[in-house]
């Protein structure tokens, strides 16, 4: 329990205004996976969760889910990670960010290494994937096999214009 709150203590430091709101609703939350013994204090938690976490800020975020010290939200609105997600420490997220499945309701292998950073509007999608340690993930890439360790990923979209021609006028 000591470790739960020096986790909680650090997370609340690094992060702003809301999100210490979403990080302070879901690690309390998760005391209801990992003990029945706080039952009804720590179900009043997994029901913020769902209110306010995912109702207000559509941030779904499941109390299985585990994610080591150092979580860190920018612009907390609009994220979903797997409840079968396993992170490391050192997570950092962005807005409108997916860590999901193929599956669906199948437990996955999902493994999120250390220092991993996600840029806004990207997405790691795969049933058995591993994101290696000191990875980071560009603004809008779509992610669907593992990466390994000291990688950047980025999108190779490449932006097209095509201009209108002009119109006649009669």
């Amino acid at each position: 329990m000591r470790d739960f709150f020096s986790t909680l203590k650090y997370d609340l430091k690094i992060n702003t205004a809301k999100s210490k709101l979403i990080i302070l609703i879901f690690r309390l939350a998760t005391i209801h996976a990992k003990t029945k013994a706080l039952y009804p204090l720590s179900l009043m938690f997994v029901i913020l969760n769902r209110v306010i976490n995912e109702g207000l800020f559509g941030v779904e975020l499941s109390y299985h889910l585990k994610i080591g010290k150092g979580f860190k939200i920018w612009h907390g609105n609009s994220m979903i990670i797997n409840r079968s997600c396993v992170i490391g420490e050192g997570f950092t997220i962005r807005q409108f960010c997916t860590l999901g499945s193929n599956k669906n309701g199948v437990d996955i292998k999902f493994k999120v290494g250390n220092n991993v950073n996600m840029g806004a509007h990207s997405c790691i999608i795969g049933d058995d994937i591993e994101i290696g340690d000191n990875v980071t993930i560009g603004v809008g890439t779509l992610v669907l096999k593992s990466v390994p360790s000291n990688s950047t990923v980025i999108s190779s979209n490449k932006m097209v214009i095509i201009e209108k021609p002009e119109t006649l006028t009669v």
